[in-house]
C-alpha cells in the first residue's frame, strides 16, 4: 500500500499548504508540491515591497507567473501580505516621491560601518528610511487603498483569501492594551488602518476570505496574557467596527518545547469570537528556538538523530490538535518545501530533507490524520 500524501490524509479536514514563490523550474520541487498540497502562499512576492516598488511602479510578473502555475496545476492560491510594517517600501509614508524606483540601492560608503554600534530599534530604522516629510494621514491612506484594491483586484476570483494586515502587536507586552507597533501604518494612520484595509480588500473581492496573521499570538492564551490577550483585544476591536474579517493566522513558528496547552487554547479563543483558524507559516525547528533568524550555520555540529524523533512527536501533537478543532481550522501551510528550502536552513525545520526524502515527521503528521 502506498504512503498518502499530506493533502490526502486530510482531505475534507482542513487545506495543507506550502510557501514559495515558484520561481525555479526545479522539477523535483514542482513534483512534491503538486503531489503533497492543496494550496501554495508566495513567500516574497506578493510583499508591498516587490509588488509595488514605487509609487507609479507594480511588478506582477512573478505573481502572475504562480498564480497562473497554481491554476495548470489544481492548487489554491492564498495572498501574503497587503499591509506590513516589514517589507513596505518608504514611498507609502513621504510627502512627496520620485516618480520611478532606484534601480540599484546605494552602496554602503566604506569606513563608516562600526559592527559594535548599538542596533537601531526598528522604529529608528522606519524613521531614517523616510525621506523628506511625512506624508499626511489621508495621502497615507489614500496610497494603502489604492494599493490594496489594486493587488486584490487583480487577482479577484483567482486567490481564495488574503491576509491583509501582517504582525501588527509588539513583543513583550503586558496583554492589557492591543500592543500595537508605535511606527509604520500605526504611526502615519492610526490603529483605525486595519478596519479600513479589511474593508478595501473586501469591496475589491467580496468572496475572499480575509486573515489577520501574527506569530506568537499564541503565547499566554491559557492565561489570558501577553500577546495572545492583546490579539483578542485587536480582533474584538476590529469585529465591533465592522471589520470584514473572517480569520486569524497563527503563524507556527515552533520549536521542540513549544507551548502546546497554548497553541490549543488560542485556537479555542480565537473561534469563541466566531473567527476561523489558520495554522499560515508552520515550521517546527530541530535545534534551537523560535529566535526569527534567518539560517543557522551549523558548522561541523549535527543535529542528534534523537531531535528528529523528538520533532516528530511535537508535530504530531500538534496536528493532533488541529484535527480537534477540524471545524475551526481552514488551513495549515508549511513555511517552506524542504529543509534546505526554508528561511531556518539549517534548523531543519520541515518534513522534508534537503533530497525531498520524508522525515519521521512527515510519517508522525500522516498518522495524526487518522486522530479524532
Amino acid at each position: 500500500m502506498s504512503q498518502k500524501s499530506l493533502k490526502e490524509a486530510f482531505a475534507g479536514k482542513f487545506l495543507i499548504g506550502c510557501a514559495d514563490d515558484l520561481t525555479s523550474n526545479n522539477d523535483a520541487y514542482q513534483a512534491n508540491i503538486k503531489a503533497q498540497y492543496d494550496i501554495v502562499t508566495p513567500e516574497n512576492c506578493m510583499k508591498p515591497q516587490p509588488i509595488h516598488p514605487s509609487e507609479d511602479i507594480y511588478n506582477f510578473k512573478t505573481t502572475d507567473a504562480m498564480v497562473d502555475w497554481c491554476e495548470k496545476n489544481g492548487l489554491k492560491v492564498w495572498g501574503h501580505t497587503l499591509a506590513w510594517h516589514a517589507q513596505t517600501p518608504a514611498w507609502f509614508f513621504q510627502a512627496v516621491n520620485p516618480k520611478t524606483v532606484e534601480a540599484q540601492p546605494a552602496r554602503r560608503q566604506g569606513g563608516s560601518f562600526d559592527p559594535n554600534a548599538p542596533r537601531l530599534s526598528m522604529d529608528k530604522m522606519w524613521e531614517n528610511s523616510i525621506k523628506g516629510d511625512q506624508a499626511s494621514k489621508k495621502v497615507a491612506l489614500e496610497r494603502l487603498e489604492k494599493h490594496i484594491k489594486t493587488v486584490v483586484g487583480r487577482y479577484k476570483g483567482r486567490i481564495i483569501g488574503w491576509d491583509v494586515f501582517n504582525e501588527s502587536i509588539i513583543d513583550g507586552g503586558d496583554g492589557l492594551t492591543e500592543g500595537l507597533r508605535n511606527f509604520s501604518w500605526y504611526k502615519v494612520a492610526g490603529p483605525e488602518v486595519l478596519t479600513k484595509a479589511f474593508k478595501w480588500a473586501h469591496q475589491a473581492d467580496p468572496k475572499a476570505k480575509l486573515y489577520y496573521n501574527d506569530y506568537n499570538i499564541e503565547q499566554g492564551a491559557v492565561q489570558n496574557k501577553g500577546k495572545h490577550a492583546s490579539s483578542m483585544l485587536l480582533l474584538k476591536r476590529l469585529i465591533k467596527e465592522g471589520a470584514p474579517i473572517t480569520g486569524v493566522g497563527i503563524q507556527g513558528h515552533w520549536h521542540l518545547d513549544t507551548n502546546l496547552a497554548d497553541v490549543e487554547k488560542a485556537i479555542e479563543n480565537y473561534a469563541s469570537l466566531g473567527l476561523k483558524v489558520s495554522i499560515t507559516e508552520l515550521d517546527v525547528t530541530a535545534t534551537g528556538d523560535n529566535s526569527g533568524a534567518f539560517g543557522v550555520n551549523q558548522g561541523d555540529r549535527k543535529i542528534p538523530a534523537e531531535n528528529y524523533q523528538k520533532q516528530a512527536e511535537v508535530y504530531k501533537k500538534l496536528f493532533e490538535i488541529f484535527m480537534r478543532h477540524s471545524n475551526v481550522v481552514e488551513r495549515v501551510t508549511f513555511w517552506g518545501l524542504s529543509d534546505t528550502r526554508s528561511w531556518r536552513r539549517g534548523q531543519d525545520a520541515l518534513l522534508f530533507d534537503g533530497q525531498l526524502n520524508p522525515k519521521p515527521a512527515f510519517k508522525a503528521v500522516i498518522e495524526a490524520s487518522k486522530s479524532k
